[in-house]
């Protein structure tokens, strides 16, 4: 087989590359050419000195159908990219200058929306106020495309394939416990004391029943004894709070109580494994400005000192 000629070369093909690719996605050289309001002969002949100017051939022509070479399925894949390229970059032209606006659906999990994106969105809109939004709370995952987002906010769950994903923070978990539990037991050294203490689990997670602790290299994995389940960070707080069990909780969620003495954290020279946020959306091109605009704003307000301490 010839070989095919360097991109920089074939771009001077353009017209003829296109030509080819309306030819295929029409299937055939009469629909194409109704389509474009060419003739037929136009066409034809555009193909043909694509063919020649790469030295290959592309289609395989028979009375009834048109099929596609190796190098003809190559190509056309090729042909079909610098289109929707060429869309993107028009799109993104057309939007160059214009006030970021419309309406942006975004599903988040419970607890880290209810703490962080009030005022993140609040902040958002303060800087582009012709976008509204719509927030959905919840633990499980949307399928964002056949649902209608825009944008997922998600933790430790692999993206499908076809969404882009972008690493937005890292949670810190702490462990905690009421002042009144603490009193019965002698004072936490080591994670091994915890066996015998009951302890609040999160059963949305895998292995929920066991916690691992480093410190200095060392690795504890402490089997619990869990009274109370549940899947929900609000609900293990309230059973932390009074008084049920030591509970694992994000660093966020639990600071305000140990800065005023309702919670105690307990081992916190102990390294519990980070929780992994991300956001996750459709892949468009051109990708809409609101979301553009919307993913550009959350990594630097998640960056900022304020948010990141209290994610640490």
């Amino acid at each position: 087989m010839a070989t095919i000629a360097r991109l920089d070369e074939l771009q001077q093909h353009w017209p003829w590359a296109m030509a080819f690719a309306a030819v295929m996605a029409h299937g055939g050289f009469t629909a194409a050419a109704n389509a474009l309001g060419v003739s037929k002969t136009l066409l034809s002949k555009q193909v043909q000195q694509l063919e020649r100017a790469l030295g290959t051939q592309l289609l395989y022509r028979t009375t009834r159908r048109l099929n596609l070479t190796e190098a003809g399925q190559l190509y056309l894949a090729h042909c079909q990219d610098w289109q929707t390229r060429m869309s993107a970059a028009n799109q993104a032209l057309l939007e160059q200058g214009q006030a970021v606006a419309g309406h942006l659906r975004i599903t988040v999990p419970t607890s880290f929306g209810g703490v962080f994106m009030a005022k993140a969105l609040m902040a958002f809109r303060a800087q582009y106020p012709q976008v509204s939004v719509e927030l959905d709370l919840s633990t499980t995952p949307r399928d964002l495309e056949a649902d209608g987002f825009d944008l997922a906010i998600r933790a430790n769950l692999a993206p499908p394939e076809r969404l882009i994903s972008r690493p937005l923070a890292m949670v810190k978990d702490w462990l905690v416990a009421a002042p009144q539990l603490l009193s019965q037991y002698p004072a936490l050294t080591h994670p091994e004391q915890l066996k015998p203490m009951p302890c609040i689990v999160n059963q949305h997670f895998a292995n929920a029943q066991t916690w691992e602790l480093s410190r200095d290299g060392e690795l504890a994995s402490i089997r619990l004894t869990t009274p109370y389940c549940a899947n929900d960070y609000g609900l293990i707080r309230n059973f932390a709070l009074l008084g049920a069990g030591v509970a694992r909780l994000p660093g966020y969620l639990a600071e305000g109580d140990v800065a005023s003495g309702r919670l105690i954290r307990v081992l916190p020279e102990y390294q519990l494994a980070g929780l992994a946020i991300y956001m996750i959306y459709p892949q468009r091109l051109p990708q809409p400005a609101k979301v553009r605009a919307l993913v550009e704003f959350l990594l630097a307000w998640f960056a900022a000192p304020e948010q990141a301490k209290m994610l640490s």
